[in-house]
């Protein structure tokens, strides 16, 4: 018998719907299942992500942070949204009963929304974080005091969870909760296979630019088309895939898969965010980072990949003006010593199944 495992997952970015999407599959590599996914990060995604079978909805489940750029916050724009979305309403609680109607369980990363449909329906739900959003809020308090309330809104919310656990690099480590090691989307093709797509030379670099599935980025391309013996994989940029020089701009939505573009690089470039982060650590690949200092979770990132030995941290003009380019043989030589890491997304299967067998 088929069970079904419910997924609720806030639209900030993709990193958090990458970690979900890494969990469902392995999940479903354990027991037969189907997932129903809720959240407004792209169909796309998940179709890219998941082999199992799938049912999909857009929903708005929480509002995270309003975003100018990757790199930039817009609090007073979170602050009105937040004011329209929370307390949440009957009608949205409702909404989303509905859809996870006949889910055994309820996985949330990190939307409030499906701990209350869960709580509603009477099935175990699991909390997944490496950060709750009240725990960012709070660090917007000094300036913008009127997030209080919403802090201790969502507080007594994700007390609900029936399991809590966090994800390596944890930013607000709590008493008593399991620690989980990083978790990745499992690579699909091999190192060689990628980069021959990628028409790269056997005695080429391949350095990848991403930053994180969120618009309004820029940095300077002009630099890179002088570095010779380097080939750029410009992550998340145009509508369709093109080849110019030593420069592949790949589109969010494209036949590469961004964990195999990150284990076929030998460097990789962008923000500090999760899910690339997980990838990297994963892949082994040395990560030329951008820290965000007004957000909280930068900082913790940040300490792990120089716990890890894995990165080097670059400044925003730096990636913006195309400076770093004069810094990439020191910055491909960091390579992290290869490890077999033990995947996350394993770990969180072996404790959904055990829910889901001991109910």
């Amino acid at each position: 018998m088929s069970l079904r495992i419910g997924c609720c997952i806030t639209p900030h970015g993709f990193g958090h719907a990458a970690r979900a999407a890494a969990v469902l599959e392995a999940t479903a590599k354990r027991i037969p299942a189907e997932c129903v996914v809720v959240t407004t990060v792209p169909e796309w995604f998940f179709s890219d992500s998941l082999s199992c079978p799938f049912l999909y909805h857009s929903m708005t489940t929480d509002i995270g942070l309003v975003q100018k750029n990757s790199l930039q916050e817009d609090m007073r724009a979170t602050l009105t949204a937040l004011d329209a979305f929370y307390p949440l309403p009957q009608q949205r609680i409702g909404r989303a009963m509905e859809l996870f109607s006949g889910c055994d369980l309820i996985v949330c990363d990190i939307a409030p929304l499906g701990l209350v449909a869960a709580e509603r329906l009477g099935i175990p739900s699991l909390l997944l974080e490496n950060f709750t959003w009240d725990w960012i809020y709070s660090g917007y308090l000094e300036d913008c005091p009127a997030l209080q309330p919403h802090i201790e809104y969502l507080q007594k919310i994700y007390g609900l969870a029936t399991r809590h656990l966090q994800a390596e690099p944890v930013c607000r480590p709590v008493a008593g909760l399991q620690t989980i090691v990083p978790i990745s989307r499992a690579v699909k093709q091999s190192r060689e296979e990628v980069r021959s797509r990628l028409a790269v030379g056997a005695e080429e670099k391949l350095v990848l630019l991403t930053m994180g599935g969120v618009e309004g980025d820029e940095y300077a391309v002009a630099p890179l088309t002088g570095a010779k013996g380097y080939v750029f994989v410009l992550g998340g940029q145009g509508d369709q895939f093109e080849f110019s020089g030593n420069l592949r701009s790949v589109p969010k939505q494209s036949d590469f898969y961004h964990p195999d573009l990150v284990a076929a690089s030998d460097l990789v470039v962008g923000k500090a965010g999760y899910s690339t982060l997980a990838e990297v650590y994963a892949a082994g690949v040395p990560f030329a980072y951008i820290n965000r200092a007004s957000f909280r979770e930068s900082a913790v990132l940040a300490d792990f990949i120089r716990r890890e030995k894995g990165g080097t941290e670059l400044a925003e003009n730096e990636l913006h003006d195309g400076s770093w380019v004069q810094r990439l043989d020191e910055l491909t030589a960091r390579q992290p010593a290869p490890e077999n890491h033990e995947n996350g997304a394993d770990v969180v299967a072996r404790i959904i199944v055990d829910m889901l067998t001991t109910r």
